[in-house]
C-alpha cells in the first residue's frame, strides 16, 4: 500500500514538471513563431511597399530626363533663326532618333500651326485647340496620358493597339522674350510598359508579381489586360494626394481576392513635378506569405520537439528532486504505525535534503517525547492512582464516544452502580491501609466479571459504575447474569496481611440506555437511584430501574 502510495507521488510530481516544462517550452515556441511570422510578414509587406516604389520612382526620373530634354531642344539655335521647315525637320529628327520614346516631336507657330515636324505628320496643320498648344504657349506643360486623336491615324502602329502618349509642351522666345511659338513632344506611352517590364525579374515572374501603375483618380494605366481602363478608386488603403512615403497593406481587391499590396505616389523628380500617378505591386496572400507558413511550421515542429525533449529532461530531474522525498514520506508513515525517529533516513543527496533529514529526525524525536508526556499525563488525569481503574473523567469522556457509536451499531448499554457493603466497618477495625488493599482485590475481581470491550471505572471511596453494551433485547438477561457474578464474587473472603479476612457485600444499581432515558446522563440518574433503592431494601442485591 505505502509502495503504491509512494511510487503514486513520485509520478504526480514528476508529471505536474514535466507538464509545465513542455507547456512552457510550446508556448515559447508558439510565442517566437508568432513574432517571426509577424516580422516576416511585415518584411514581405515592406518589400512589395518597395517594388512600387522603384516603378514610380523610374517612372519620375524618366520623365524628368525627358523635360530635360524638351529644355535642351530650347537651346537649338534653329528654332529661333529664319530656318527653313526642312532644315528644322531634320534637326528634330535626329533627336527623335536618339529616344525610341518620342514619338512626334513638333513646332509651331504663335498661331499654332505646325512649322516643322518629324516625318513631316500634321505640318501645315493647326493644334491651336489642343490642350499641347493652348497650355504649351502659357509656360512648361505636361499631359497626362491620353489617346491622341489625330496622331493615332498617322503614326505606325504595327499591332493595332491603341496609341497613348505623355505631352510635354514648352513656349519658345526669341531673345526679346516674344513668342515665337510652342515645342510640343508626344511620348509614346510604352516606355512606361518598358519601365513596368524591368521590374520583374524571372524569380518574381514565377512568384505570380504583378505591378499596375494608376492615374490621380485611380483610373488602371498600367497593369494586366483585364483591369486597363478600370478605375481602382474603391480600395481601402489607397494612398491619399498628402502620403509621401510607400505603404503596403493586405487589400481585397473587387474581385474578392485578398492580395499583399504595395503602394507608392509619385511625387515628381526634379524638373518633372509629379502627375499623381500610384504604382502598386501586388501578390496574392496564399503566395506572399507561403514562406511565414513555412517558417511557423517549422518553429512549431522545433518548439514541440524541444517541448518533448525538455519535458522528459524536467521528468528526469523531477523524479530525482522527488525521491529522497518519498523516502522521508515513506518514514513518516511507519513513524505513525509506531516506529522511533530513527527510521528516517539522512539524505546527503543536497546539503538542502541534509539539512531536511536532520531536522525531521530532531523534531520527530521531540515530538514522541512529547508524545509520551502527553499520554502519561492524560492516563495520569483519567486512571485512578489507587486501583489503576479508569476514573470519573475518564468515565465521562467514554460515554460521549460511546453514545454515538452504539447508535450506529443499533445496540443498547447497561449502567450499573456498584456500591461495597461493610467497607466502612473494614477501614475502621483494619485500618486505611487494609482498606486499600481490599479496594485492589475488589477491582480484579470487578474487571475478572467483565466481558471484553465492558468497561469499569471507580467514582470514589467504595463506588463503582461498570458499562455494559448489548442488544436491545438481551439488556434484562445480561444485567442479571453480571450482577449474579458480582454479588458471588465479592461476597467471597478477601484475605489480608497478618493472616486477617475482610468479608464485604455490594448493592447494585441498573437502568438501560435508551429504554430508560435517552440522554445518559438522565440514565446514570436512575441507575444511582436504583443503588439507594437496593441498600434501603437490605443491601446485597440488584435493583433495576423500574419506570
Amino acid at each position: 500500500m505505502f509502495a503504491i502510495s509512494r511510487f503514486s507521488l513520485r509520478s504526480r510530481f514528476s508529471a505536474l514538471i514535466a507538464t509545465l516544462v513542455f507547456a512552457t517550452t510550446l508556448l515559447l515556441g508558439w510565442v517566437a513563431s508568432r513574432e517571426s511570422a509577424q516580422q516576416m510578414e511585415a518584411n514581405i509587406g515592406a518589400a512589395t511597399a518597395e517594388a512600387a516604389y522603384q516603378m514610380v520612382d523610374k517612372l519620375d526620373r524618366s520623365m524628368d530626363a525627358r523635360i530635360k530634354e524638351v529644355k535642351l531642344l530650347l537651346g537649338i539655335q534653329a528654332l529661333t533663326n529664319d530656318t527653313s521647315p526642312g532644315a528644322l525637320r531634320r534637326q528634330l529628327e535626329r533627336l527623335q532618333e536618339n529616344h525610341n520614346v518620342v514619338s512626334w516631336i513638333g513646332y509651331t507657330d504663335p498661331e499654332g500651326t505646325v512649322q516643322a515636324a518629324t516625318g513631316g505628320i500634321l505640318e501645315g496643320v493647326s493644334i491651336a485647340q489642343r490642350p499641347v498648344f493652348i497650355e504649351g504657349r502659357k509656360s512648361l506643360w505636361i499631359g497626362d496620358v491620353h489617346e491622341a486623336v489625330l496622331l493615332a491615324q498617322l503614326l505606325p502602329n504595327p499591332n493595332g493597339e491603341a496609341l497613348k502618349f505623355v505631352d510635354i509642351a514648352t513656349p519658345v522666345y526669341d531673345r526679346n522674350r516674344v513668342l515665337q511659338g510652342v515645342l510640343a513632344v508626344h511620348l509614346s506611352w510604352k516606355w512606361a510598359e518598358y519601365i513596368q517590364h524591368s521590374m520583374f525579374s524571372p524569380t518574381k515572374l514565377r512568384q505570380d508579381t504583378e505591378m499596375l501603375l494608376l492615374a490621380a483618380d485611380g483610373t488602371v494605366l498600367l497593369g494586366p489586360e483585364a483591369l486597363i481602363g478600370q478605375s481602382l478608386a474603391s480600395l481601402e488603403h489607397l494612398p491619399s494626394p498628402a502620403t509621401t512615403s510607400p505603404q503596403w497593406a493586405i487589400e481585397t481587391w473587387p474581385n474578392g481576392e485578398q492580395f499583399v499590396t504595395g503602394y507608392a505616389r509619385s511625387n515628381g523628380y526634379e524638373d518633372f513635378p509629379g502627375l499623381g500617378w500610384i504604382a502598386i505591386s501586388r501578390k496574392p496572400v496564399s503566395i506572399a506569405f507561403a514562406p511565414v507558413e513555412q517558417l511557423r511550421a517549422a518553429i512549431m515542429g522545433i518548439g514541440i520537439l524541444l517541448a518533448l525533449l525538455f519535458a522528459m529532461i524536467g521528468w528526469k530531474i523531477a523524479s530525482r528532486m522527488v525521491t529522497p522525498l518519498t523516502r522521508l514520506a515513506s518514514a513518516a508513515d511507519q513513524i505513525q504505525d509506531g516506529e522511533q525517529a530513527d527510521c528516517i533516513p539522512l539524505e546527503n543527496g543536497s546539503p538542502e535534503m541534509k539539512r531536511l533529514s536532520t531536522s525531521m529526525r530532531n523534531m520527530v524525536s521531540r515530538l514522541l517525547d512529547q508524545r509520551q508526556t502527553i499520554n502519561r499525563l492524560e492516563d495520569l488525569a483519567n486512571t485512578d492512582p489507587l486501583t489503576g481503574l479508569p476514573n470519573r473523567a475518564f468515565l465521562n469522556q467514554y460515554l460521549q464516544l460511546a453514545i454515538p457509536e452504539a447508535e450506529r451499531n443499533q445496540q443498547s448499554m447497561v449502567v450499573m452502580y456498584i456500591d461495597l457493603d461493610g467497607f466502612k466497618r473494614v477501614n475502621d477495625e483494619l485500618g486505611h491501609h487494609a482498606g486499600d488493599l481490599l479496594l485492589i482485590e475488589i477491582t480484579q475481581r470487578l474487571k475478572n466479571a467483565l466481558r471484553s470491550g465492558d468497561v469499569v471505572a471507580r467514582l470514589g471511596g467504595d463506588e463503582f459504575v461498570m458499562v455494559l453494551k448489548t442488544k436491545q433485547e438481551h439488556l434484562e438477561m445480561l444485567t442479571h447474569e453480571v450482577s449474579r457474578r458480582l454479588l458471588t464474587a465479592i461476597a467471597q473472603p478477601i484475605l489480608l496481611p497478618e493472616n486477617k479476612r475482610a468479608h464485604v457485600g455490594c448493592s447494585l444499581g441498573a437502568a438501560w440506555w435508551p429504554h430508560h432515558g435517552l440522554h445518559i446522563e438522565t440514565v446514570l440518574k436512575l441507575a444511582d437511584s436504583a443503588l439507594y433503592a437496593a441498600k434501603s431494601k437490605g443491601k446485597h442485591q440488584l435493583v433495576i430501574h423500574k419506570p
